[in-house]
């Protein structure tokens, strides 16, 4: 079985037998048994990880390991903690694992799908259980096609369908799917669905839709069926969204970028019942970021409070990873984005939030500690 060795999106789901789900975007992946080339990790005496090179001059240079696959599950067992990696089939020719989801049209286009994030949704009044997981369609030059949501089935996680969201309006700049939060219960639920206008320029702004999950994947694929918060009032019509962060009238958070990727998630506390988006302030120059942001709210579309600074990733700008030696550094510098909940893993009132880190150059990818999740946790007062 391949093993996962390194990825960044890190979503993760609680499944219905009280494992976990990790989704991970481009995943470094060490195959069994072992091909050159493959994203195998080495770990030497002074606990320094590295990959072999499987890109050379003129391609790369400085040559770099480059990984294989757009998107990857790991499975953590509740009862083991055992990880289990799924991943879709080898290729024929290389022998590598391939991408656990990819476009219908990839072997044309050569897009590939980055993760989004994912429910599990009861979808009968027998208790059948399926797990709705957005995924968004990107090219390599990172233009972005649309989302589309996978239909996995409980438990084994295979994969039934790919369902891309339909009547979006021409021009349309949100990205749907960066986060999910599934109210309520079967016969009376909502499903939100976040998205993020991702402009490096003109800022990061999340935005909120609602649907009703009884209509099943194809109908919660269809966006005529979707409602948008307009700052006031829930209304038909994407193109109605408002940003529910970082508007300019705000009075909590007027002018806030958020990151690509956050998450928002219903928590319970000895004060009652809080929406909580996490997320990494990007107002600063990209590079730069480092800033774990919280927000709260009493509904799902805000108001949502002035943030919160949790952390600040103490990666950022590093040039060194663990077990480099004094007269070692990196090429480049690290850096640090997209932050994700984790509310499964809550303990002692602390909930666990992951970052992934990523290399400024390409060739420090060499080194599996500059291209992967770390983990926090974070005290919240009274967390249940």
């Amino acid at each position: 079985m391949p093993g996962w060795t390194g990825a960044d999106s890190s979503y993760s789901v609680l499944l219905p037998s009280g494992d976990s789900a990790f989704f991970f975007s481009d995943s470094y992946v060490g195959e069994y048994p072992t091909l050159s080339g493959d994203g195998t990790v080495s770990t030497n005496s002074n606990g320094l990880r590295t990959r072999a090179a499987n890109c050379g001059a003129p391609l790369c240079n400085p040559p770099t390991n480059l990984y294989h696959a757009h998107n990857s599950i790991v499975v953590q067992s509740a009862a083991t903690g055992q990880l289990s990696t799924l991943m879709g089939p080898k290729d024929l020719t290389s022998g590598y694992s391939t991408s656990y989801f990819v476009p219908a049209t990839a072997a044309v286009t050569g897009h590939f799908y980055w993760m989004g994030d994912s429910v599990v949704v009861q979808v009968d009044s027998t208790g059948t259980k399926k797990l709705w997981t957005f995924v968004m369609e990107w090219d390599s030059s990172f233009n972005y096609y649309g989302s589309a949501i996978a239909q996995l089935s409980l438990p084994s996680l295979a994969l039934e369908s790919i369902t891309l969201l339909s009547n979006v309006p021409s021009g349309n700049v949100v990205h749907w799917g960066t986060a999910m939060w599934l109210d309520g219960s079967y016969g009376n639920n909502y499903l939100y669905v976040y998205g993020i206008e991702d402009n490096a320029q003109n800022g990061r702004f999340p935005f909120i839709a609602l649907t009703n999950p009884a209509v099943g994947v194809s109908g919660v694929a269809n966006t005529n069926n979707w409602y948008v918060w307009n700052g006031n009032s829930w209304v038909t019509g994407l193109t109605n969204a408002v940003q529910i962060i970082g508007a300019p009238n705000d009075p909590n958070n007027a002018g806030d970028y958020v990151s690509s990727e956050y998450s928002v998630k219903k928590i319970h506390s000895s004060a009652g019942t809080t929406y909580l988006l996490v997320a990494q302030d990007t107002k600063v120059p990209f590079g730069t970021w480092k800033d774990i942001t919280l927000y709260s709210a009493c509904r799902p579309q805000g108001p949502f409070s002035a943030k919160d600074v949790v952390y600040s990733t103490p990666e950022t700008g590093s040039t060194k990873v663990p077990g480099m030696t004094s007269s070692q550094s990196l090429a480049g510098i690290i850096l640090t984005y997209n932050p994700h909940a984790h509310p499964q893993f809550t303990s002692n009132g602390q909930l666990l939030i992951s970052y992934d880190l990523n290399a400024s150059n390409s060739g420090d990818l060499l080194y599996a500690d500059t291209y992967r999740p770390k983990f926090i946790r974070v005290k919240i007062a009274g967390l249940k």
